[in-house]
């Protein structure tokens, strides 16, 4: 049965009358009354007297009126339910970004561009760069923001597109008084008898540091993996682990005199992107990108 039976019988109801019914519904009389009629031969009944000057129900075409009428109620309520849904969305975006995400700037993004938006909010979510693809595979989030590099291994959907942010690359950190915090810089190879530990909240950007050390020739050696970054910076701290992270999160995070951040000669760059599903991207989401890369052009 279609939609447009009831919407016709609703309308010969209301003007108990063919041709009116037909003019209000912008269809031809006769496609009313062959709708009407396909309609009464699904359901076995005759809805309408047609014997009078003016269109009457019958008997039975009274009880389905009620039928009618509370299926065209809850058709309106779903409509409006729609409605409402899709003005609340726009009112909104969501963007999901890599843990700490405040270390990257990424949080003052956020608010920067939200704060002079009446009537606007940022749904946010910090989680692995994994997880953050597979919430703009379901289309549970307007955007992404991470390391495009972490992102290039996985099958990539056409109509998305990236948006490059920023450049950064990775350090060594220790402390000053570790055999090698008084270099400004060293090759990967000349601590491959150390023991380093890396944060493992994020497996894309764990693999990372350990294929960095693999591609010159050695597995480093690496303990205290499933901890936060703040139980690594006091290993560290006492001078029994040394550990790599990228710049940017590194100057955040280590910014005490005593540690230092020692520049990697091998070291491979990352750029900070913005991901996104071209196809969905609303006026909002456009116009966050466009003031995402004024802010990081005078970020620091």
């Amino acid at each position: 049965m279609r939609f447009s039976y009831l919407l016709c019988f609703e309308a010969i109801k209301r003007y108990q009358n063919f041709s009116v019914a037909a003019e209000n519904l912008y269809i031809s009389q006769s496609a009313l009354s062959k709708q009407i009629k396909t309609l009464e031969e699904q359901l076995g009944v005759v809805l309408f007297d047609r014997g009078h000057t003016t269109i009457q129900l019958t008997p039975i075409g009274e009880r389905i009126s009620e039928h009618v009428e509370a299926i065209l109620n809850e058709y309106d309520k779903m409509m409006l339910e729609a409605r409402s849904y899709l003005e609340n969305e726009k009112k909104k975006l969501k963007i999901a970004s890599f843990y700490e995400m405040a270390q990257y700037g990424v949080a003052d993004l956020l608010v920067n561009f939200e704060k002079n938006k009446p009537n606007f909010y940022i749904e946010s979510k910090e989680c692995a760069h994994s997880q953050m693809l597979q919430l703009l595979y379901n289309r549970q989030t307007d955007m992404i923001i991470g390391y495009l590099e972490l992102w290039q291994k996985e099958k990539i959907e056409t109509s998305y597109y990236t948006v490059p942010l920023r450049k950064d690359d990775l350090v060594l950190v220790a402390h000053e008084r570790h055999p090698i915090g008084k270099k400004d810089s060293v090759s990967l190879t000349d601590v491959k008898d150390e023991i380093f530990c890396f944060p493992r909240e994020d497996s894309s950007l764990f693999e990372f540091y350990k294929e960095t050390c693999k591609s010159v020739g050695f597995a480093p050696k690496h303990t205290q993996s499933n901890v936060r970054l703040g139980t690594i910076k006091e290993y560290i701290f006492e001078g029994m682990r040394i550990t790599i992270q990228t710049r940017i999160r590194a100057t955040n995070y280590f910014h005490e005199p005593v540690f230092r951040l020692i520049d990697i000669k091998e070291t491979p760059f990352l750029t900070l992107a913005i991901m996104t599903n071209n196809n969905l991207l609303s006026k909002i989401g456009k116009e966050f990108i466009e003031f995402a890369g004024e802010f990081y052009e005078n970020f620091d």
